[in-house]
């Protein structure tokens, strides 16, 4: 299982990083994949937990939304939230027959899920100095999850969240957030970023490694709910799409809002 979990990571891991350093277009058609991959997974666990997802209108929305934030047109991007809010929610009117409301409501949850939060990856690759900061985060979020992972598989005993996910470990936790918070220090000295210092670096390796981990958990609490090991298969020894970027889809609007507001960028 490591194994395949490392060779998948080999493979995976350079073709994302190629992306990111294109940026563009290029980098906006992978977080599309993303999106649409990770939507076409969140719809497949809502089957599984017996619901009927509303999933043609899913799709639709995902490139128009990237569209308007790649274009940072934020009249148009609020506007297509709306609009698509307001369909969803109407089609239990409409289409009463075929849909109930809480399996459109939950439909509309899934995008907001995927494509809402992958959103802020493209906003990250945007900001200035948007290749730093996503690779930055990149480094940030695989030090959570290798730390935790090495940590919690040796010395783990204590249960995180017992009923969600097993496998987690207090060790494990605190062992991952101190190797976020540590490479915030480090990613300090090596990109030497002018609008970073010891303890905003160490700020952002801490918070992230906090969403990260969140992400992980959250996920494995979707999971949970419908009885399912994994989102999908498509990723050996990782899973899904949604098992292998839910911590970075989750840290990536509070990494954004960091930088954005809280420094200003």
């Amino acid at each position: 299982m490591l194994k395949t979990r490392v060779l998948t990571a080999l493979v995976g891991v350079p073709v994302f990083l190629i992306f990111v350093y294109f940026g563009g277009y290029w980098y906006g058609l992978f977080i599309l994949l993303i999106s649409i991959i990770g939507l076409k997974e969140y719809y497949s666990l809502m089957r599984k937990g017996g619901l009927n997802p509303v999933e043609t209108t899913g799709y639709i929305f995902v490139p128009l939304a990237l569209y308007a934030v790649f274009k940072e047109n934020m009249p148009l991007l609020i506007s297509l939230w709306v609009l698509f809010f307001a369909a969803f929610s109407l089609f239990p009117v409409f289409f009463h027959s075929k849909v109930k409301y809480w399996e459109s409501a939950i439909s509309y949850w899934g995008i907001l899920y995927t494509v809402g939060l992958a959103s802020f990856l493209l906003l990250i690759r945007l900001l200035p100095d948007g290749l730093v900061l996503t690779v930055i985060l990149i480094i940030l979020i695989w030090s959570v999850d290798i730390m935790a992972y090495i940590v919690g598989s040796m010395l783990g005993k204590t249960p995180l969240a017992k009923k969600i996910s097993p496998k987690k470990t207090v060790e494990g936790t605190i062992a991952g957030l101190a190797g976020s918070t540590l490479a915030g220090l480090l990613v300090y000295k090596i990109f030497l970023l002018p609008y970073l210092n010891v303890q905003t670096a160490l700020l952002l390796g801490f918070m992230t490694g906090i969403a990260g981990t969140l992400g992980d958990l959250s996920q494995s609490a979707l999971k949970r709910a419908v009885n399912a090991k994994d989102s999908g298969d498509l990723l050996p020894g990782h899973g899904g799409i949604l098992d292998r970027f839910d911590s970075l889809l989750f840290a990536a609007p509070f990494f954004y809002i960091y930088f954005k507001f809280l420094l200003l960028l």
